[in-house]
């Protein structure tokens, strides 16, 4: 959580480096500058105000409820809920691995299939329930240039097709800048799954693809992207989920990197909070249009966030208002928890890179992640708010690298580092209950937790995939439920 590859474009991510980022932050070529932009508004151009509006918000999430989080470790569902002490972790033997780095992963809906991407431009379909063999392989035989797989997901209802995104590289040019083979357009490119076979692209992004999700807004088909360019783009897809109808940019003009997203819930899916350079912005998905910036999450970038249900909420608020009780001004203090317990609001992890000061990738700041609450606006063009609740860290979590991606169960985080290792933080305590390290001392890309079975998948690097259970489980004994669904936040 192998390939053939005729060309040797798996060098990039095999190097521990920093992500290019511009020392003084500028949109890509194409992008307009923010100064002409506020030049074309003065002199008289109309656009559209945007605001918040609790009613239809409201409306949206009754018509179309969430998803999200059918599983978690509360559920019925033999998924993997506790990591400590009592409750030991191993890796299982498997055979899922690749000749270059693995750069993430994605479960199927129904949790039976396993999807591993890699950067010599493959990705490959393992079967989870038939002791995680290899069913299919899927390049696309016809490309000339190098591609580079990041990302990718299972597209809903069907499951007939696989769309991914990367990088594409000239296989005849070479970047002095970069170090590597100059970037071309990157495509996002639909896979049929029975016949290994591109069947679509979609064209737009000018840099490598980080991160792609199927997206419901309204009935309608969408996916949604990430790039290196700066850009995230919406791509309005018919009930086929190949054809393309329309596609646009999220109106931004300030971002450098796009690097992951996470829709808010309870809102339709019309409003998503992203990763982009070390901030994490808020967008209107409806309007394609950036609403709030939230500054300075991490001093180099912000490179992964997702909403959680936070199973553990109600302990931590019975100790907060303990403590409140204790505090000689708790009067006014307990009003204001009064009054943010009565706006709506969800739970919202980060991660992110640290400018580095000190050799090999690591930062004299502490590598952290972070658990925020988004407050919901009460009122017609309120503004969200967000608060950190907590931060994890520890001296030995070292997490510096470019693209790492964090999960939850709703009560752990899985938190990947550069030395192959996965912290596994209480999300109530913030202590450190355990350490998974099986993988060689390079760093783990992406982690994911199976919705119903007692598996966690981690893939990096190393080019292979482990996959973890708890010690002495039967797993054969384990019942199968394959109608399940689930959605990734």
């Amino acid at each position: 959580m192998d390939v053939d590859t005729g060309d040797n474009s798996g060098t990039e991510t095999s190097k521990r480096k920093t992500r290019r980022k511009p020392a003084a932050k500028k949109a890509a070529p194409s992008k307009p500058d923010t100064k002409l932009v506020q030049t074309k508004l003065d002199k008289g151009k109309k656009v559209k105000k945007i605001e918040f509006d609790p009613a239809y918000v409201k409306q949206l999430a009754a018509d179309y409820p969430d998803s999200y989080w059918t599983h978690h470790a509360d559920t019925e569902y033999h998924m993997i809920d506790a990591i400590n002490e009592d409750n030991h972790v191993e890796a299982v033997a498997c055979n899922i691995s690749d000749q270059a780095p693995i750069t993430s992963m994605a479960l199927s809906t129904d949790g039976t299939l396993l999807a591993t991407f890699s950067n010599i431009g493959a990705c490959k379909i393992w079967d989870i329930e038939n002791d995680f063999k290899l069913v299919r392989k899927l390049r696309d035989s016809e490309e000339a240039n190098i591609d580079e797989f990041y990302c990718g997901k299972f597209v809903s209802e069907t499951q007939e097709l696989m769309v991914v995104g990367g990088k594409l590289k000239d296989r005849h040019r070479w970047s002095a800048e970069d170090e590597d083979n100059h970037i071309l357009p990157c495509p996002i490119k639909i896979f049929n799954l029975e016949t290994c076979t591109v069947i679509a692209k979609l064209e737009g992004h000018t840099e490598e693809i980080l991160c792609i999700k199927t997206v419901k807004f309204k009935g309608e088909n969408y996916y949604i992207s990430t790039s290196q360019d700066g850009y995230i783009r919406k791509w309005h897809m018919a009930s086929d989920w190949t054809t393309l109808l329309d596609s646009s940019n999220m109106e931004d003009g300030v971002t450098c990197m796009a690097f992951t997203v996470s829709f808010v819930p309870n809102t339709g899916n019309k409003y998503f909070l992203a990763a982009c350079d070390e901030h994490l912005r808020l967008y209107d998905f409806e309007d394609n249009m950036l609403l709030q910036t939230f500054e300075d999450m991490y001093s180099s970038y912000c490179d992964c966030g997702k909403f959680i249900r936070w199973l553990d909420e109600d302990a931590y608020m019975q100790q907060q208002n303990e403590t409140v009780k204790k505090e000689e001004d708790n009067e006014t203090q307990v009003d204001k928890m009064d009054q943010d317990s009565k706006q709506d609001y969800a739970w919202f992890i980060s991660r992110g890179a640290e400018m580095c000061d000190v050799s090999d990738g690591v930062s004299s700041k502490p590598n952290t992640c972070t658990l925020h609450k988004l407050i919901y606006p009460k009122e017609t063009g309120g503004k969200f708010e967000l608060e950190e609740t907590k931060r994890f860290s520890h001296e030995d979590y070292h997490a510096n690298s470019w693209l790492v991606k964090i999960t939850s169960n709703g009560r752990y985080i899985l938190a990947p580092t550069i030395y192959g290792q996965i912290f596994v933080f209480n999300i109530l305590t913030g202590h450190l209950t355990a350490i998974l390290k099986d993988h060689e001392d390079i760093e783990v890309r992406d982690v994911v937790f199976h919705p119903y079975r007692p598996l966690i998948f981690s893939c990096g690097d190393d080019g292979f995939v482990k996959v973890y259970t708890y010690k002495n489980t039967e797993d054969d004994h384990i019942e199968k439920d394959l109608d399940v669904g689930m959605t990734d936040q």
